[in-house]
């Protein structure tokens, strides 16, 4: 297995606060990682909509149909083994 497939794999399993740190820490830099997360996903603050909005109008690369079809595939197993948990 490569490093991209373990990465990939990885992000898959992170919770939205999670990914909006990597996020934050990849647009950053290296130095943000050490910084505590102040945004918390279940409140509305001006800061969370800031991300959003960030994350909204950033640079977006297409899905391709295969790409999209994959990524629903995976969502109903998940949501198909939680119900049967």
């Amino acid at each position: 297995m490569s490093t991209v497939t373990e990465i990939k794999a990885a992000i898959a399993t992170l919770s939205f606060k999670e990914r909006i740190e990597l996020e934050r820490w990849l647009r950053a830099g290296p130095a943000i990682a050490e910084q505590p997360s102040d945004l918390n996903p279940e409140e509305d603050t001006p800061e969370l909509e800031a991300e959003l909005l960030k994350a909204v109008n950033g640079p977006h690369a297409p899905l391709r149909k295969g790409d999209l079809r994959k990524l629903g595939d995976t969502v109903l197993r998940r949501r198909k083994a939680a119900q049967a948990a």
